[in-house]
């Protein structure tokens, strides 16, 4: 076979020869002031954010439950005027107010839940060693003295359409909802962006929260809301990323991923690590199992390394560090809750 008849060498030969506009090389802080103001515009254009429409927070508490040393409350807020988002809020018992809060993203599965303790079936999970890759990580943040809100993502959970949640309790809505989006002139992730910055809006309603300690924490799908969130909203102070950061070419172009991924043309500006830049210097942390089968390790170690630069201008390694465990797909939590605590605990975040 020809090379030339490879329908991907066109886009390939692109990739590695061609400049992305807004690949991270500032030189100085003006550099970077400059290079920050313009990629924030086009990231925030590339996903569609603009596509979604403002309206009043207005939540409402649905119930409140008692555990072990921690409360749960489902609340349900408005993100647009169309759209309601279903969302847990845990809180220590006997706990001096105002509280650092958390952000927690859930991925694929089965939503919200699965960070907070309850199987599919709704009931609560009594033995922490069956949980699955997410590992209950919501209740690990409350656990240490932190205000968590566990927001449903859009397309999974009950935010799904009727005929997938017919079809089966894993079943996600991320394909259709993805393609409605792209044809709409937006994407799955400017949807998620949008109502992770109305919970943040939403924290910002609370009188038992210190807005400026606000945090942020997902995991694979949950995971790119918060890099993009965060590349996006410096609200969030605090960042932690598990089996997400990568390059985009070795990650969701080289495995099977679902639609809800890409963002189109996004390629042409810059990759994953650069859109991680936009974080610096708020503290970041990054997590990547060594078997990880979907986002690999090496392309995650390399992403870092590139990371690690606008950090360095910045003078701010100290706030940017990384967790590469022995693992899989998976939480791993050795470094990131008390790297969030901590980070949280500061007086002074940037």
């Amino acid at each position: 076979m020809k090379a030339e008849y490879d329908p991907l060498k066109i886009f390939l030969e692109k990739y590695e020869k061609e400049n992305r506009i807004f690949s991270f090389d500032a030189k100085d802080l003006s550099d970077w002031k400059s290079w920050r103001l313009g990629f924030r515009r086009k990231l925030t254009e590339l996903i569609g954010l603009d596509f979604f429409e403002h309206a009043e927070i207005s939540p409402k508490t649905v119930y409140r439950k008692h555990y072990n040393g921690y409360v749960r409350e489902k609340v349900i807020l408005r993100s647009d005027p169309y759209t309601l988002i279903p969302a847990y809020v845990l809180f220590p018992e006997n706990c001096e107010e105002p509280l650092s809060a958390v952000v927690a993203m859930h991925g694929h599965g089965y939503g919200k839940d699965d960070l907070v303790g309850i199987w599919e079936d709704g009931t609560d999970r009594l033995n922490p060693s069956s949980r699955g890759y997410q590992k209950d990580f919501a209740l690990e943040l409350v656990k240490r003295g932190l205000l968590v809100v566990v927001p449903e993502q859009s397309g999974f959970g009950e935010r799904r359409n009727k005929e997938d949640i017919a079809r089966g309790s894993d079943q996600s809505s991320c394909k259709l909802l993805s393609l409605w989006a792209l044809m709409m002139g937006t994407t799955t992730i400017g949807r998620r962006v949008w109502d992770a910055i109305r919970v943040v809006d939403y924290l910002f309603t609370r009188g038992d929260v210190d807005h400026s300690k606000i945090g942020m924490m997902g995991i694979s799908g949950g995971g790119a809301t918060t890099l993009f969130t965060a590349a996006l909203d410096d609200r969030v102070k605090v960042v932690v990323i598990s089996g997400y950061v990568n390059t985009f070419r070795s990650s969701i172009l080289a495995v099977d991923h679902c639609i809800d991924n890409y963002v189109p043309g996004i390629l042409r500006y810059g990759e994953m690590y650069d859109v991680a830049a936009l974080i610096a210097p708020r503290p970041l942390l990054v997590e990547s199992g060594s078997k990880d089968p979907i986002f690999p390790v090496e392309a995650a170690k390399y992403a870092y390394e590139q990371i690690r630069r606008a950090y360095a201008l910045l003078k701010a390694e100290d706030r940017l560090e990384a967790d590469f465990f022995e693992g899989r797909h998976e939480i791993s939590g050795r470094k990131s809750y008390e790297f969030m605590v901590k980070w949280l605990n500061e007086t002074l975040i940037t």
